[in-house]
C-alpha cells in the first residue's frame, strides 16, 4: 500500500472510509523554503570568502550574486578575485550536499591553475 494514495479502508463498522493524502504545501511554503535555502547557501559563500582571505592573504576574494553566469566563475582583477554564482545554482548543490566540491574548491582550484601555468616561482602565503 502507498503511504498517501487513496486507499479503502474497513474503519471496523462495516463501512468504507478513505485515507486522504496530507495537505498540499502552498506556493507561499514553497518559497519560503526557497529563501531560507538561498539564505543559508550565502552564509556559507559568506564563510568560505572570510576563510579564503584569511588562507590566501595575497589577495581580496568576494562573491557575487547572479543570473548573468551558468554556474560559478572566478573574476580576476588587480588585487581581487569575485566569485560570481548563479543563485539557483548555489541553492541546487548545498541542498544536495555539494558546496565543498562545487564551491569552496573552485577557489583552491584557481590557485591550483595559478601555480600550473605560472611563468616563474609562485609564493604561497597559507
Amino acid at each position: 500500500m502507498l503511504p498517501y494514495a487513496a486507499v479503502a479502508l474497513d474503519n471496523g463498522a462495516g463501512t468504507t472510509g478513505w485515507k486522504t493524502r496530507p495537505p498540499r504545501r502552498t506556493v507561499q511554503d514553497r518559497g519560503t523554503d526557497m529563501k531560507n535555502n538561498l539564505e543559508e547557501a550565502e552564509d556559507m559563500v559568506q564563510g568560505l570568502i572570510a576563510s579564503a582571505n584569511v588562507t590566501h592573504g595575497t589577495v581580496a576574494w568576494d562573491y557575487e550574486l547572479t543570473s548573468d553566469v551558468d554556474n560559478i566563475e572566478v573574476v580576476s582583477g588587480p588585487g581581487t578575485h569575485t566569485l560570481r554564482i548563479h543563485p539557483c545554482w548555489l541553492r541546487y548543490v548545498v541542498v544536495q550536499g555539494e558546496f565543498q566540491c562545487c564551491i569552496a574548491d573552485e577557489i583552491e582550484a584557481w590557485y591550483m591553475l595559478e601555480r600550473l601555468t605560472a611563468e616563474g616561482p609562485v609564493t604561497n602565503v597559507a
